[in-house]
């Protein structure tokens, strides 16, 4: 997968924020993109690049802090100066979960806690311009995704609405023309949910309907994934193809 030392010229910056938040359906496709993978574990105190100049393409995932909380978590500043700097440069990069809320951030976007927690799987429902998006196009037109979150942001300035749920407008966006954010979680994994469910606090517990909640989060991770493996790999090996070699 990589480490948190020096920076190759030309490799793939994956930022994780959790050990139980990883790559997961995505991590094949991160294997196998010819280019050398740096893994930045934010959460045990790995650097944050200061600049994205190394990067061919930068992947920051999801995590239990939210961007607000920087004043405890000093390497969300640092997330949203790389952001910045990949934006700058037109270095593609792709933000799931707290990742598009540090994307979102830096697009100068207002991120904070939203109206509920969305805990799950709900409908994802992908807009005009998410069907022909080149990146979350791979995605079903309407699908049933994974949730895990209770913040969300505005749109972004000159941003573009991908995707949205009954519960978040706010569900995909892009800025520009190599910047993504994914509210929900693509990357999910049966054996991920398992972890999660078994992992949640008090008040996650009580959004999704504690022990019943779970078992049937875990059941649908059953159906849902399998189908959903080639899509989101797809997603990802697009979105990698804007890398340079």
């Amino acid at each position: 997968m990589g480490d948190g030392g020096g920076a190759v010229a030309g490799s793939v910056l994956l930022v994780q924020h959790a050990d139980s938040e990883g790559p997961g359906l995505l991590q094949p496709v991160l294997e196998a993109c010819g280019r050398p993978l740096r893994c930045v574990l934010a959460h045990r105190g790995d650097g944050i690049p200061k600049s994205a100049a190394e990067a061919s393409a930068i992947v920051v995932l999801g995590g239990p802090m939210g961007v607000y909380e920087a004043d405890r978590h000093r390497h969300l500043k640092d997330e949203i100066r790389l952001a910045e700097d990949a934006l700058r440069r037109g270095v593609p990069i792709l933000g799931i979960c707290l990742g598009s809320q540090i994307l979102a951030a830096a697009a100068g976007a207002r991120v904070g806690r939203g109206p509920a927690q969305e805990i799950g799987w709900f409908e994802v429902t992908l807009t005009p311009e998410g069907l022909d998006d080149p990146v979350l196009g791979s995605l079903p037109p309407r699908g049933t995704m994974f949730h895990w979150h209770g913040d969300t942001f505005d749109p972004p300035a000159g941003g573009t609405l991908l995707a949205s749920s009954r519960l978040y407008a706010q569900q995909a966006f892009r800025v520009g023309p190599s910047a993504w954010g994914v509210q929900f979680h693509p990357e999910i994994t049966e054996e991920m949910v398992d972890d999660w469910s078994a992992r949640a606090l008090p008040h996650e517990a009580e959004a999704f309907g504690g022990t019943e909640g779970a078992e049937r989060m875990r059941a649908a991770a059953r159906r849902h994934v399998p189908p959903l493996r080639e899509r989101v790999q797809a997603l990802g090996r697009a979105f990698l193809a804007l890398s340079a070699p």
